[in-house]
């Protein structure tokens, strides 16, 4: 009996050991990150700046597609295709599609999400830390390794 509490303990920490939080969900990433609205409380910069950022992203699937929308005014977060910042930044609806990739190697359970941009040939690497119903974590590897904070509307 012993054994078996064992083994179940074991399986149930290396299963749900994929994030920083949660330490249990029996929601699978996918259910927690979509049907929501992720608003951005806040940025941290790489060298450890705090930095507010108007920023919005709602994730789903629809039909065979994974859509991702995202309304931002801070330019790094827009697709590549702007070299500098517009003068006045504006608000800005960024439609793409995203997928799961599943790292290897030193972040073996670590998930990131890539989206792609229809009117950019970039797409972007966003590492995910965090993950909960109500929170999400994430490190832009694709730009200036700057990691974004949201919390749900």
């Amino acid at each position: 009996m012993k054994v078996i509490l064992f083994i179940s303990t074991l399986i149930l920490l290396t299963s749900c050991g994929k994030y920083d939080k949660p330490f249990i969900s029996f929601q699978s990433p996918e259910k927690r990150l979509m049907d929501k609205t992720w608003s951005c409380s806040k940025a941290v910069a790489e060298d450890g700046t705090e930095f507010q950022v108007e920023d919005k992203i709602t994730f789903a699937i629809d039909g065979t597609d994974s859509v991702f929308t995202r309304i931002t005014t801070h330019w790094p977060l827009t697709p590549l295709y702007y070299t500098t910042a517009p003068d006045p930044v504006v608000s800005d609806t960024i439609v793409g599609t995203w997928t799961w990739g599943y790292a290897i190697g030193d972040d073996f359970n670590k998930q990131f999400i890539h989206v792609d941009y229809p009117s950019s040939i970039f797409g972007r690497n966003m590492r995910v830390s965090i993950l909960t119903k109500n929170e999400l974590v994430y490190l832009d590897q694709s730009y200036d390794n700057t990691t974004y904070h949201y919390t749900k509307l």
